[in-house]
């Protein structure tokens, strides 16, 4: 399991730890729905959750497939708001955002964030550029295109890509043939 990227206090950490995040059962999921509202209403009441992340969830322009709606919007729209947002499983993909940030090889994360190093962000060119390496690593790696995608979204965002610029990066991962060199 990676290591959070964000400071946590020991109850979270132990909060953490009763979050199956990946379990495909049913009850482990279940039994996940408390700690992470806990953890959940832990960290934003800390204020831990860095902005770039927050605004992953709340903000229209970084939700490329939201039609104009931010992911909470979502949520509202199907009729779970407040607090139940937080105890809804499909909530549980964004906590782990939150906590752990991009789920990418430590390398290209590394590689992302040198790029982004002497100006603080990321400018469309810088995108393009990383394009053919992010396109190499989802091989290299045997990612799944669509999965990486978002995930290069999100690191694009953290290294402080306009969203548009980080749309892009997402669209063209995203058309990475899986066994295509």
């Amino acid at each position: 399991m990676r290591a959070p990227d964000i400071e946590l206090t020991e109850r979270e950490v132990e909060l953490l730890a009763q979050v199956k995040f990946r379990s495909t059962r049913h009850d482990e999921l279940r039994a996940s729905i408390m700690p992470m509202v806990a953890l959940s209403e832990s960290l934003f009441k800390r204020g831990a959750i860095p902005e770039v992340r927050l605004l992953y969830f709340t903000d229209p322009e970084r939700n490329p497939g939201g039609r104009g709606k931010s992911r909470q919007q979502i949520f509202e729209k199907n009729g779970t708001s407040g607090a139940e947002i937080l105890a809804h499983p499909h909530f549980m993909k964004y906590l782990e955002y939150f906590v752990y940030g991009p789920d990418l090889p430590a390398a290209v994360i590394a590689k992302f964030k040198e790029a982004a190093s002497f100006s603080g962000y990321l400018t469309g060119g810088d995108v393009n550029d990383l394009v053919p390496e992010a396109r190499a690593a989802v091989r290299a790696a045997g990612l799944n295109p669509h999965d990486a995608a978002d995930e290069f979204h999100k690191l694009a965002l953290e290294c402080g890509a306009v969203p548009s610029s980080a749309e892009s990066i997402r669209k063209l991962v995203r058309a990475v043939q899986v066994g295509s060199r």
